[in-house]
């Protein structure tokens, strides 16, 4: 079950059943962080891209901007993309431009609902256009879900090895690619409350 579907209906505030929809919001956001608040997995996220790049040196890049386009097109047409895609827009072409300033300074790529940004100095390798890609399926951030959209087109495009080196970075900077943890159901969420508040009771006897 979703979390939404565990949530109480109007619950009264302060009893249990809304301390327990408090818990249900908090876990959906520590699940997949940057879905819902603040992207604090991104300075993380791009330091085991950076180590993962420095252990594949010879990226594939792309000659110009529209064999760019005719790299996204490939990979949005392919039933992979269509997996990870969480925004349900079928048949929505992503188109791609350069950046006005590609200079190599600043951001190699930037994604936005349907396009996507590239600096033509430092941002025309395949592993730059996934990237960006991944954010285009509606993954707006670099949580969990993200990564694991990201690995799963690393690992289609890119070979499996390449994915399963990417997966070890995350891993070693202690980010989550793995799925999420169910939440506890109400009863099981309050028989830990309670056993809790009977340990924390007993510590302060």
């Amino acid at each position: 079950m979703s979390h939404q579907d565990l949530m109480f209906r109007s619950p009264l505030r302060g009893s249990e059943e809304y301390l327990y929809n408090q818990y249900l919001r908090k876990h959906l956001q520590s699940q997949n962080k940057g879905q819902t608040t603040k992207d604090s997995e991104r300075l993380k996220t791009y330091k085991a891209e950076w180590a993962f790049r420095a252990k594949v040196p010879s990226l594939k890049r792309l000659k110009d901007i529209k064999a760019a386009q005719k790299y996204i097109d490939k990979v949005t047409g392919s039933v992979t993309y269509t997996k990870i895609d969480c925004n349900r827009r079928p048949n929505t072409q992503i188109s791609c431009r350069a950046k006005k300033s590609s200079n190599g300074f600043g951001s190699a790529g930037l994604a936005y609902n349907s396009h996507i940004v590239l600096d033509t100095y430092t941002g025309m390798d395949i592993y730059t256009v996934l990237h960006e890609l991944a954010h285009t399926a509606g993954h707006r951030h670099h949580g969990r879900s993200f990564r694991q959209a990201l690995v799963t087109l690393v690992s289609r495009f890119m070979g499996r090895e390449s994915a399963t080196m990417l997966k070890a970075e995350f891993k070693a900077s202690k980010l989550a690619c793995g799925e999420p943890r169910k939440p506890k159901t109400f009863d099981q969420w309050l028989a830990a409350k309670q056993r809790m508040e009977k340990m924390r009771g007993l510590k302060s006897a």
